[in-house]
């Protein structure tokens, strides 16, 4: 009897925690259950964030809505990889904060992981529904085209990261290298060396440690968005993109194309392997992850060995704290764009206004109502506000008689420091939890608000720059089209990566003719031309 009784109890358990008695309140309405719900909740918190379940934004949540989240945290920089084995384990969560691409989505939904939302969206949307209202070309853009929603959107202004490819250097030593040698910072690639010599020869830190600095660092996750400090360099020479589509681009006549078998390309590696012949360029760049990058920017300011670091914007570059004498986001400035030999840059771009997909409901979900409306709370006023501007008004945020960034006479000022932030809140873009414009932006405090760096760094790059002009977000229905354009990218991904550092780091020598024309045979042999068409017809350029 008391095992029964044990079952039925363990039972009553589980059906509790999947939701399956919470009673819904109607859409729009706060808290979303009338008693205590669960869900469980897949996620990848930023690089330095606290865990989710002692958030205090967790908590703020959990309060508003009365749904308690279990989450099932991993690490940022594998979340590609434990995603797929999450997947593959069929164990599935309530909900996987996660993005997807168009054709992955379509993949999840046809093997069954992914519930599409396209009915729940009219049974039980309100919030979601009211930002498709405002913004329909959100709608428009995640909608299938077979006409179903698979994935909630993200939309998210991005101009302090439009332009990925920034080089930082630290601002003392610039300050001492122009001082000493009369010069102004760096603007080709040329004087960019010359820089660089400077800060090797000089014991830059003062420590009597003349081999201790760093010249230049960086970081290979995400795509190689804005960490690696090789493409800064490389556009001085050519075109060649970090990030979306890596190494390729759309081009004015609208077909895919790409630099990396021109001369062009051919004089950056040869630059590169120059820098470092000479000890300029630490080969660790190529294999260094972000938490190791930031290990090494992050000091105080007595104990700085970094010169140069890649970064697409400040909080990139390191990691913030209020410790006394730390170095801070105001100690790294950007370098400008380097110049062509004909003193036309052009630096690679993607839209301030990026939508996508995050965060989907599975089809394990015992309750998809309780999880929707959940989802769909991230889309309202207050829960939005209280993400752009890290908590709640009078605490941790106010409004303040000073100029924000669009030259308004009130702004927004934050309270919090950044090392709160992270400890405090969820990051919206690993969350999925961002939809915000340009408005959330500008009306920050201008003088204080930590955008301020980032904001500044990317309007030096903006008379430089050039869209790739590569959709972010790319709805192709032809399976076979997917799978083989997915394939092939990572291969030719791969081996041009290869080949880059290999000619680099002097294993091929970027001197030799014939070493130079068996890289081009070689993306020949692997059909270059054909993968560009390939490309065209995935991203519905084709004609």
């Amino acid at each position: 009897m008391k095992r029964i009784v044990f079952l039925f109890l363990a039972l009553g358990i589980c059906l509790l925690s999947f939701g399956v008695q919470a009673e819904l309140t109607e859409p729009g309405t706060l808290p979303i259950v009338t008693e205590p719900a669960e869900l469980t909740v897949w996620a990848a918190p930023s690089v330095g964030q606290d865990d989710y379940d002692v958030c205090r934004m967790t908590k703020w949540v959990e309060e508003k809505t009365g749904i308690h989240l279990n989450f099932i945290q991993v690490s940022n920089v594998e979340t590609s990889t434990l995603f797929n084995t999450s997947v593959a384990s069929r164990q599935w969560p309530d909900i996987y904060m996660v993005g997807v691409s168009g054709p992955q989505a379509l993949q999840y939904a046809a093997d069954g992981v992914l519930l599409p939302i396209t009915d729940l969206i009219e049974s039980q949307g309100y919030y979601l529904k009211k930002a498709f209202e405002e913004y329909p070309m959100v709608k428009e853009e995640i909608t299938a085209p077979d006409g179903n929603i698979y994935a909630f959107p993200t939309k998210r202004y991005t101009y302090s990261g439009a332009v990925v490819n920034k080089l930082w250097v630290y601002k003392d030593w610039l300050d001492r290298y122009m001082s000493e040698t009369g010069k102004e910072a760096p603007d080709t690639p040329e004087e960019l060396k010359d820089m660089l010599i400077f800060f090797r020869d000089n014991d830059m830190n003062g420590n009597g440690d003349t081999t201790d600095e760093i010249t230049m660092t960086g970081n290979y996750n995400w795509g190689h968005e804005g960490g690696a400090p090789q493409y800064y360099i490389l556009n001085a020479f050519c075109f060649i993109p970090s990030f979306p589509f890596q190494f390729f681009y759309i081009n004015d006549e609208n077909h895919v194309t790409t630099d990396v078998v021109t001369d062009g390309y051919r004089e950056g590696l040869r630059f590169l392997n120059d820098l470092y012949k000479e000890g300029l360029f630490p080969e660790e760049i190529f294999v260094q992850d972000l938490n190791t990058m930031r290990s090494l920017t992050s000091t105080t300011k007595d104990k700085v060995i970094v010169a140069t670091a890649g970064a697409p914007y400040s909080p990139r570059l390191l990691t913030a704290s209020s410790e006394e004498n730390t170095v801070t986001y105001a100690d790294y400035v950007p370098m400008q764009p380097l110049k062509h030999e004909d003193g036309v840059a052009a630096y690679p771009t993607r839209p301030n206004d990026v939508v996508g997909m995050r965060n989907f409901i599975t089809t394990s979900c015992k309750n998809p109502e309780l999880a929707f409306r959940f989802l769909d709370f991230i889309y309202s006023d207050e829960f939005q506000t209280y993400m752009a501007f890290s908590g709640e008004e009078g605490t941790d945020w106010e409004w303040v008689d000073s100029p924000s960034f669009d030259g308004s006479p009130k702004s927004v000022r934050i309270l919090q420091s950044t090392e709160e932030k992270l400890k405090n809140m969820w990051d919206g873009n690993w969350c999925g939890a961002l939809f915000q414009g340009r408005e959330n932006i500008m009306c920050l405090e201008a003088a204080t608000s930590d955008q301020r760096f980032s904001w500044a760094a990317n309007d030096l790059y903006m008379a430089n720059s050039k869209l790739t002009k590569v959709p972010t977000l790319v709805w192709c229905s032809d399976e076979d089209v997917s799978t083989e354009f997915a394939e092939s990218q990572k291969l030719f991904k791969n081996y041009i990566e290869t080949a880059m550092s290999e000619f680099v780091l002097g294993i091929r020598d970027i001197n030799d003719d014939a070493e130079w024309n068996s890289y081009i045979e070689q993306m020949n042999k692997m059909g270059l031309q054909d993968f560009m068409a390939l490309a065209e017809k995935y991203y519905g350029i084709a004609e």
